[in-house]
């Protein structure tokens, strides 16, 4: 028997990383440390970077450059989460 992977699709992804973003900001907020939401953000671009979705109905460039251009987005997105002070 062939063992699947599982992988999210982009909608369910963009749902999770929004919540995750949400909690980041009321997690800052009640605690008063920035940092939560600067995690979530961070987080938020390494799951993007582990699991590179996107919309199938949007993409016009070939799987692998799509790919590509949303890890290193996701990358950016670590970056910042982890060097800004959103809160600040």
């Amino acid at each position: 028997m062939e063992e699947q992977k599982m992988r999210i699709n982009f909608r369910t992804q963009i749902i999770a990383t929004m919540i995750l973003v949400i909690v980041g900001f009321i997690s800052s907020l009640w605690f008063n440390k920035d940092i939560y939401y600067n995690l979530a953000w961070a987080f938020t671009g390494l799951v993007f970077f582990i699991n590179p979705v996107y919309p199938q109905n949007i993409v016009r460039l070939e799987r692998k450059d799509a790919e590509k251009g949303i890890r290193i987005a996701g990358m950016i997105l670590v970056f910042i989460g982890l060097t800004n002070g959103f809160g600040i």
